[in-house]
């Protein structure tokens, strides 16, 4: 399966590079929606198609979008 976001870490890294306060989680998501409104409709989209796919009710490794962005920060502020 491709990247649910393609060059995540440059986008991460501009998302962070826009932000006024880098602890605040709220922030990186409003700002990636911002900045990256198609790759955040392909979040949501990919997460879509998953749940579709998962028609035995068993779930499927892809994380709500809220939760996958959450992630993403957590992942990249824990690099920082």
């Amino acid at each position: 399966m491709p990247a649910v976001v393609v060059k995540k870490a440059e986008k991460v890294a501009a998302v962070f590079a826009a932000m006024s306060d880098l602890d605040d989680m709220l922030e990186f998501k409003a700002k990636f929606k911002e900045l990256f409104p198609k790759e955040w409709q392909h979040i949501n989209s990919v997460y879509q198609k998953e749940e579709r796919a998962d028609t035995k009710h068993k779930g499927h490794p892809m994380p709500e979008p809220e939760k996958y962005l959450e992630n993403m920060y957590k992942v990249a502020r824990s690099k920082r």
